[in-house]
Parts: C-alpha cells; structure tokens; sequence
C-alpha cells in the first residue's frame, strides 16, 4: 500500500470562493502568457471556462476540489478534478504553493488523485499543461503521463491509472 504524506480535504466556502477569484486572473495570465489570447479578452474568457466548468460552483456534482494538506497540517496546495467522462477523471487545475515546491508534494498529490479516481471507478486522467509551464510537463512525463495532442501553445496528457 502508498504511503502518502498528504491528505486532502475540501474547502470551505469562503476558501472556495477566493480559490474561485485567483483561478479566473490565473488562467487569464496564462491565456495571455501562452499567446492564446489577448490582454484584453483574457480575464472573459477565463471567467467563461471556470463558470461553464463548475456553473453550481463547489456544489457542481463530479467535481471534487480539494486543498492539500501536509504531515504538519499546512496548506500546500490544491487540486480541482472533475468525472470527465464515464472513465475519465480531468485535472481542471493544480497548484503547489510556492514555498512548498520541490519537496514531492505534487507527485503524492498526483498519486492520491489517482488513488481516488480508481476507488470512483475511473481508469484514466487527463490534462492539460501549457508548453511553456516545464517543471509542470516534466512532473506529468515523471509520472507517465503521454501526450495525447498538441495544439498551439497547450499539450494534453493522458494516464491509464
């Protein structure tokens, strides 16, 4: 059996909200970032793919947003994945705080995701990275994750699990 030094638990309200705000600017920065999109259409676009992801926000069903929690009972992180398809489980977002990087904490979380999708009925996760988010693909690629399709500045991974 894993062995994990996380946990996850879910967020409250108040957490979900502000997780809600920082998602929209994040993934606006990125749309501008990777070329996808202009500075000036970015943060509607981004608030258009969170609300047609998650319309009933933490409450939407098949979508398990969780924040992660190490030994020490600190907030590293957060993970947001939803049941994609009847056997698909997609990583909608994914963040390891800053001063927690570099110490396995997004692999465990990776591996917990996994744990949890199967014991959900689910055989495979999918996701997107940006290209130029290199330590991000170099985790997936770590963890067997393969490229499923490249388009323009956004590579999609897949993993049987």
């Amino acid at each position: 059996m894993e062995y994990f030094n996380i946990r996850f638990r879910e967020m409250s309200d108040d957490e979900f909200d502000k997780f809600a705000k920082w998602n929209i600017v994040d993934y606006s920065q990125d749309l501008v970032k990777s070329g996808l999109c202009s500075e000036e259409n970015a943060f509607e676009s981004a608030k258009k793919s969170f609300n047609g992801l998650i319309p009933q926000g933490k409450y939407t069903k098949d979508n398990f947003i969780y924040v992660v929690v190490n030994r020490e009972n600190e907030d590293v992180g957060f993970i947001w994945y939803q049941k994609y398809k009847e056997d698909i489980a997609f990583i909608c977002d994914f963040l390891i705080l800053e001063k927690f990087r570099k110490q396995g904490y997004g692999k465990q979380t990776l591996l917990l995701v996994e744990k949890e999708a199967k014991e959900k009925g689910l055989n495979k996760i999918l996701l997107n990275v940006f290209k130029y988010n290199k330590s991000a693909f170099s985790l997936y690629k770590s963890l067997e994750y393969k490229i499923r399709d490249e388009e323009a500045e956004n590579i999609s991974m897949l993993k049987n699990i």
